[in-house]
């Protein structure tokens, strides 16, 4: 066969692999492409496929040069991996799961058809792909909340230079603006606690070192030691550049606050700071690479560092037609379970829930939250309510309901959102709560501190027929549900009440308002 023939079988055959690929996560990039466009945590996915790109260009005469013999006993077990993270991840409705398949389908396949060897050559593509792979929401949660205490801290320490009387709690800064009786609270939430920028100047960094090195044939993913050393204290140090230049945002914002108020907070002045925060942070960045490269400047290739002979070439071809057909049946599969869709069950909205639950009446109006709160929550409808008994005795009550959780959208662990407004939590329990109608069950209880307040916290999670007290056996319940029901539906319900003198009594009205709540939710989250 002439060899333009065999290349062009060859074009036909990737083509037809590529297809593939893409039909099994079609999903999956489609809702990773919508992120990498809304999500400004992860705003840097969109250049990160130019860069592989680019990276994969460079370095496509030495892939093809060091493509060794099939090695289907290493690629299949990940490829076989791959499979199952996908059908998993479509049916708990998990996406980072998803997401992590399709990498490690892109890993086994480059195993498949270029052998181990050439994957050295390509750690940095798959290292970017992975920093653009947003992480689950409860770990997202675990990163941003000491990152917000710590933005808040400098923040604070910062303001104080300035001699502007201010208070933290949490990640809470309160100022009174000079001449007003009204303080102004700033909330450092994740935009401003360096979240955003931190995943983007991680990935900035890796590229920076990558495109940086002084010689391009290093043993480690293309770097030599130095380099490579270099590149990792670079990624290193994006973390407190980016927490200190949002410090220094918010900063400003508290001392412009102090001088001119609630305009401050807002507006132009507040994008603009958002922009700047970036291109501080960019040149802190190249800055710092530019002293790392002067301070790892010596030799960067040793006589022992070079690489052995390479292996005799073997022109045996991989059989990509089995590996295209499989991927084409396993997204059959997973595009009829797709669109397969979800059961929808009638339901009342949480507005109508009864004002009043036995001797508990409410009290005022529904409690909103802002708009980008939420936008963080995201939920398909909540209510905030306060409930008062005859004795004076007030709780407050969140419901928030989520018609489906397919598509990331989920609850936010009470665990995970307090300490960031200042509350310490304490005396983490489970309690049993029987109903009124005689309904048992387990939910979390905690004791939680802030200031001068002292409450009791209970909350459970409870839909399509299941109450737990456990975010993780929920999880793993949602995921039973959404195969065998074709339902991911369900609520984060959440008492809280003042402690006063007497603990236990606070702990057996909120219990007890905890139960009458489980007895009228049915319409509201269905069963």
């Amino acid at each position: 066969m002439t060899e333009s023939g065999s290349n062009q079988i060859s074009t036909i055959k990737i083509t037809a692999l590529i297809g593939a690929v893409v039909f099994s996560y079609l999903a999956v990039l489609e809702k990773l492409g919508r992120d990498w466009w809304v999500d400004e945590n992860y705003s840097h996915g969109l250049l990160v496929p130019i860069i592989i790109a680019v990276i994969v260009w460079r370095e496509w005469p030495r892939l093809r040069s060091m493509a060794v013999p099939v090695t289907v006993w290493i690629a299949g077990p990940i490829i076989a991996a791959a499979f199952f993270l996908l059908l998993a991840g479509t049916f708990a409705a998990e996406l980072f799961t998803q997401r992590i398949s399709l990498a490690l389908m892109l890993f086994g396949i480059v195993i498949y058809l270029f052998g181990e060897r050439v994957l050295n050559l390509l750690m940095v593509p798959f290292a970017l792909f992975l920093l653009a792979i947003p992480i689950p929401q409860i770990v997202f949660n675990r990163i941003a909340l000491p990152l917000q205490m710590w933005a808040s801290q400098a923040a604070v320490w910062g303001i104080r230079l300035f001699e502007v009387p201010t208070l933290r709690n949490g990640n809470v800064i309160d100022i009174l603006p000079r001449g007003s009786t009204q303080t102004i609270s700033l909330e450092v939430v994740e935009a401003c606690s360096g979240i955003r920028s931190l995943m983007t100047l991680v990935t900035l960094a890796l590229v920076l070192g990558y495109f940086t090195r002084r010689d391009e044939d290093g043993p480690i993913g293309g770097f030599w030691k130095e380099d490579l050393v270099r590149t990792v204290l670079l990624m290193a140090l994006a973390v407190p550049i980016a927490v200190l230049t949002n410090a220094a945002r918010v900063a400003g914002t508290g001392v412009l606050t102090y001088y001119y108020g609630m305009q401050a907070t807002a507006g132009t002045w507040h994008e603009l700071s958002g922009w700047l925060v970036y291109v501080v942070a960019l040149a802190l960045l190249i800055g710092w690479n530019f002293l790392l490269s002067k301070l790892f400047r010596g030799s960067s290739r040793n006589v022992g560092d070079v690489a052995a002979d390479p292996m005799k070439k073997d022109h045996r071809r991989a059989a990509v037609w089995p590996l295209v057909i499989s991927l084409f049946l396993s997204g059959v599969l997973v595009q009829w379970f797709i669109n397969r869709g979800e059961v929808e069950i009638p339901r009342r909205s949480l507005s109508e829930l009864p004002m009043e639950l036995g001797e508990w009446r409410q009290r005022g109006v529904e409690i909103k939250f802002g708009e980008q709160v939420e936008k963080v929550l995201r939920t398909t409808d909540y209510t905030m309510r306060e409930y008062a008994l005859p004795n004076g005795r007030i709780a407050n009550l969140y419901v928030g309901y989520y018609a489906s959780q397919r598509t990331g959208a989920t609850y936010h662990s009470p665990q995970n959102c307090l300490p960031g407004a200042g509350w310490v939590m304490k005396d983490p329990q489970y309690i049993d709560i029987v109903s009124p109608k005689g309904r048992a069950f387990k939910a979390h209880r905690y004791v939680i501190e802030n200031g001068i307040y002292k409450e009791v916290m209970i909350y459970w999670y409870q839909g399509r027929g299941r109450i737990e007290a456990s975010e993780y056996q929920d999880k793993v319940n949602t995921v039973f549900d959404s195969v065998f029901s074709r339902r991911s539906d369900g609520a984060m319900v959440r008492v809280m009440t003042s402690v006063g003198n007497d603990e236990a009594a606070a702990v057996e009205a909120g219990s007890e308002l905890a139960g009458r709540v489980v007895d009228e939710l049915s319409p509201f989250v269905p069963e």
